[in-house]
């Protein structure tokens, strides 16, 4: 993987911990109440599918279980038809999709980190 894909990975982190972090102790239905909340999480899932069309075609193809396509098709969804966002597929998205988002891309830059020894012993232990 190239360090560009590496440093969007990370930024595609950041998001998805600002979504979790918006979302903390909400369900669905004050989610529904709250404009703010979802206007800030649909943002950020829209800049996670703004960053996924850069990561590159060779990491997309060593990384294809992550739905890719999926992940473009949401940021267009909501960039270019805020107005008719199905809010339901926008919170499954929240708390079933982005969690194993996470999890993978975490895992995929952990094992890079360990084939190129960038992290030591130490920083290693403090990502678990």
């Amino acid at each position: 993987m190239i360090d560009k894909d590496r440093i969007i990975l990370q930024k595609i982190i950041n998001y998805i911990n600002d979504v979790e972090q918006y979302a903390t102790d909400y369900n669905f239905e004050l989610f529904m109440q709250d404009k703010k909340t979802m206007s800030a999480c649909a943002f950020s899932v829209s800049q996670i599918g703004e960053l996924a069309k850069e990561v590159s075609e060779d990491a997309q193809y060593n990384y294809n279980y992550i739905p890719w396509r999926s992940i473009k098709g949401m940021r267009n969804k909501i960039v270019h038809d805020y107005e008719n966002i199905d809010l339901s597929v926008l919170w499954g998205t929240i708390v079933k999709s982005l969690p194993v988002l996470k999890e993978q891309i975490e895992e995929i830059i952990e094992a890079q980190a360990q084939a190129f020894d960038i992290l030591d012993d130490e920083d290693s232990e403090e990502l678990e």
